[in-house]
């Protein structure tokens, strides 16, 4: 027990310490194609960018972009999660930070197969229960409809348009 407290211990504080770092580079601006990410579900359960404040479903980060994640309301039937950020595929390959808790976290470290795939499937490791976080991903700029008003994303727009680029170089 002690030895398993001890590994969770050292993931909350790798992660920490990797969230610092994120917290510093741009999402988007880094090089490579720019793709909108949905955590398309939480243990299987389907999300939503609404909820209870007290009690999201996770917290993501990528790069400089932090969101919140609630789940759906049963009423919501097979609606398609909405897009909860985007980055470019250096971001994704830096890693993304999934958080249950401070207790709870991991960072994935997209590959190329999921890029190429458009899905991840995340184990976030726990004392109690292990949480599987399934993240899709779709370049942006191909004229794709998500079918979603409320995608944070787009600014409530629904629509995959092409993100502006930021020379990062010049700084």
């Amino acid at each position: 027990m002690i030895a398993f407290r001890s590994r969770t211990l050292e993931l909350v504080i790798g992660a920490l310490v990797a969230a610092a770092g994120c917290a510093h580079v741009p999402a988007v601006g880094r090089g490579g194609r720019v793709y909108s990410v949905r955590v398309a579900s939480v243990n299987g359960h389907p999300t939503s960018n609404q909820g209870s404040i007290a009690y999201p479903a996770c917290t993501i980060q990528l790069g400089d972009e932090v969101a919140q994640v609630w789940l759906a309301q049963p009423s919501r039937g097979d609606s398609v999660s909405p897009v909860i950020l985007q980055g470019d595929e250096s971001a994704l390959k830096a890693g993304i930070l999934l958080e249950r808790s401070w207790h709870e976290a991991t960072v994935h470290e997209v590959t190329d197969a999921e890029l190429a795939a458009g899905i991840a499937l995340v184990y976030i490791p726990s004392i109690f229960n292990l949480t599987t976080v399934e993240l899709t991903f779709e370049p942006v700029g191909e004229g794709r409809r998500s079918g979603n008003e409320d995608d944070l994303a787009k600014g409530g727009t629904g629509l995959d348009e092409p993100v502006p680029h930021r020379d990062v170089s010049k700084r």
